[in-house]
């Protein structure tokens, strides 16, 4: 049986003003399982302070599950175990590279946001970097997005995709090439415009063009993040993208940095 001093939580999302609140949880060190907690059952502070909230969470049913919900007892008022249950959650579709990487088997580095980390890896003789779905319900974000950087390959464009990310059975992200240089700014508008030309010259729209998603270095330059990237052969698209690059290049708001934004209904800790 799995026991609280065994459970290590992963990854939180708690909702201000919503009914539930969401977990991604390591189990024994070796299982991922997901849970969900109505709003009232702990404070939100303890919720989102993950040494404060193990100790209080029921013990783990036993049991073939891997998603559980937890709220309050009609019989005791006590935080239970509602329900589990087995579900295939969804998995990135795309699977383009010969290589495959357990999430387990990654060593986290520094977070650069909640979904994207520096990590070390046996496969990889220096730091790569992950990006993946916290929570099945972001699995189809990355879809696309791998998608992108299968067109990518080869062309100069992107950084290197490396390898496909596992949990199980299934697909939450990937490895891309970890990538040192500096933001861009107006200086290098020139070589941003070659980029871009490269990326539409493919059919791809990169839909988010920030000064912050182009590095620089002194030999070259490459553009990250395509979140946003879609495959159109629609020219008046291109050409707004195209046009909008210089007023982004001189943005000094800080508008597409790596500052991870919350809102006011939800508060996401890392852990």
């Amino acid at each position: 049986m799995a026991t609280k001093a065994r459970l290590q939580i992963l990854h939180l999302s708690v909702d201000l003003d919503g009914f539930e609140n969401h977990f991604r949880v390591l189990v024994d060190g070796k299982d991922i399982k997901y849970l969900s907690i109505d709003n009232g059952v702990y404070d939100v502070d303890d919720m989102a302070f993950p040494p404060a909230l193990v100790p209080r969470l029921p013990t783990l049913p036993d049991g073939h599950w891997n998603l559980g919900h937890i709220a309050i007892s009609e019989n005791t008022r006590d935080p239970e175990f509602d329900w589990t249950v087995w579900k295939d959650f969804s998995s990135i579709r795309k699977l383009w590279h010969p290589v495959y990487v357990d999430y387990l088997s990654l060593r986290l580095g520094k977070c650069l946001r909640s979904n994207v980390c520096e990590v070390f890896s046996h496969r990889f003789p220096v730091p790569v970097i992950a990006k993946f779905a916290r929570f099945p319900y972001e699995t189809s974000y990355y879809d696309a997005e791998t998608s992108i950087y299968a067109l990518l390959e080869g062309h100069g464009i992107g950084p290197s995709f490396l390898g496909h990310v596992t949990e199980g059975e299934r697909v939450i992200g990937f490895l891309l090439e970890k990538v040192d240089g500096r933001r861009a700014g107006i200086e290098d508008l020139d070589i941003c415009r070659r980029l871009v030309t490269k990326l539409h010259g493919l059919g791809i729209v990169h839909g988010d063009l920030n000064r912050h998603n182009f590095l620089i270095w002194s030999s070259g330059a490459i553009l990250i993040d395509f979140e946003s990237a879609c495959k159109s052969d629609d020219q008046v698209k291109m050409k707004e993208e195209m046009r909008g690059l210089e007023q982004q290049l001189c943005d000094t708001s800080g508008k597409g940095g790596v500052v991870e934004k919350i809102s006011e209904k939800e508060k996401q800790v890392e852990t």
